[in-house]
């Protein structure tokens, strides 16, 4: 049990994974949203816990980020159907790459976020190394 737990300690990270900066990995998931938003119109089940995006009603209330981040003036957006989503979250990412200011609050919340997560991650250790 210690060797497991020495070779995952060693092998451990919190620096940037594969090189990414924040945008490129807010890119990746705005662009995988879309993929969920095809597969769903394809009938395939996808756990909607995960999605940007949730039906209300007839239509879908679609926001950009898990905290909707606002974008030209709004975040939350409303579309008739899966195509619609998918229109949304695509001119989401263009406007993203137009707006610098909108990029710098995207890469703070992710430092913010992953800070929180660290001051976490240390307390838990530290509560562990306690008992």
């Amino acid at each position: 049990m210690t060797n497991a737990l020495e070779l995952l300690r060693a092998a451990a990270t919190t620096g940037n994974v594969g090189d990414k900066n924040p945008l490129e990995i807010f890119y990746e998931k705005l662009d995988k949203q879309i993929e969920y938003a095809k597969q769903m119109k394809d009938g395939k089940d996808i756990n909607s816990r995960s999605c940007w995006f949730r039906r209300d009603g007839a239509n879908y209330v679609v926001r950009i980020g898990r905290n909707a981040f606002e974008i030209a003036g709004n975040k939350l957006f409303r579309a008739a159907d899966l195509g619609g989503v998918m229109e949304i979250l695509g001119a989401a990412r263009e406007a993203i790459k137009a707006d610098t200011k909108l990029q710098d609050i995207i890469a703070l919340h992710s430092m913010e976020r992953s800070e929180r997560l660290k001051k976490g991650r240390a307390a838990g250790k530290a509560k562990k190394a306690g008992k």
